[in-house]
């Protein structure tokens, strides 16, 4: 990793989120060249969905500042392969999202998914969310997030050992000086999914949404420790999604039986 690294923001909440704000401030804090390519509207939720068949429009909000009426991950593709082709960045962090990503829910959000896609093209990738009670969802404080951002990121660069790997990093929701430390964690399997159906008002539709937390928690899971221990958790993934024990378990097990066809 060079001294002063070619850092690439994106975001799912939209450009103009006061989370990729903090963001900017973390990053500048760890570099001088930092760019941001973000969705123009909200994209919470989209996962690592490609706006494939439709024509994409890049927006020039500010000098090294960008809007793309797309996704995270066309975000994250447009800067990688277009506006840094000449020379990609070397970290893509994505956030700070309004709210936590834990738990099953890395896998929907698009926040991982612009971090995920930061790996996928060769850089170091790093999401961070910031926690918050979704019961007053008018009410956000970045304190942590700003506090310690900065540091938690760099410890991230300094350890990670290629790209392979990147991680979902979570900010509780408490003050600064309240915060426990900083926890390596799996993130919680949850027992089934969380999402579900809940009727609307309107006749004939209705809402996909989470009602409630599936239980029972692992207590050394990012659930348990970001929520009821105030820890800063952070949770490496792998791109590798196979099941090698499964795949070594089942390996020469599957039988071929060819089918003829009756060629009369």
């Amino acid at each position: 990793m060079t001294k002063k690294p070619r850092i690439l923001i994106t975001n799912d909440d939209g450009v103009d989120a006061p989370g990729i704000k903090v963001l900017e401030q973390i990053a500048r804090q760890i570099s001088d060249d930092v760019w941001v390519v973000a969705p123009l509207t909200n994209q919470s939720g989209v996962g690592h969905k490609f706006t494939l068949g439709q024509e994409l429009k890049i927006e020039q909000r500010d000098e090294r500042i960008y809007a793309v009426n797309g996704s995270p991950a066309d975000c994250v593709v447009t800067g990688m392969t277009h506006l840094l082709k000449k020379k990609p960045a070397d970290i893509v962090l994505s956030g700070v999202n309004r709210g936590q990503n834990i738990a099953d829910l890395v896998n929907c959000s698009g926040t991982a998914a612009g971090a995920r896609e930061g790996a996928l093209q060769g850089a170091l990738g790093i999401a961070l969310s910031q926690s918050m009670d979704f019961s007053n969802e008018h009410l956000i404080e970045w304190d942590c997030s700003k506090a310690y951002g900065a540091q938690v990121v760099e410890q991230i660069i300094k350890s990670a050992r290629g790209t392979e790997t990147y991680y979902n990093i979570n900010f509780p929701r408490c003050t600064a000086d309240e915060v426990s430390g900083i926890e390596v964690v799996p993130h919680q399997r949850f027992s089934t999914s969380p999402f579900e159906y809940y009727p609307s008002d309107n006749a004939g539709k209705h809402f996909v949404a989470i009602l409630e937390t599936p239980k029972p928690l692992t207590p050394e899971a990012d659930c348990v420790r970001l929520l009821d221990h105030n820890a800063i958790t952070v949770t490496p993934l792998l791109l590798q999604q196979t099941d090698m024990t499964e795949l070594e378990r089942l390996s020469g097990t599957l039988q071929f039986s060819k089918v003829s066809r009756d060629e009369g």
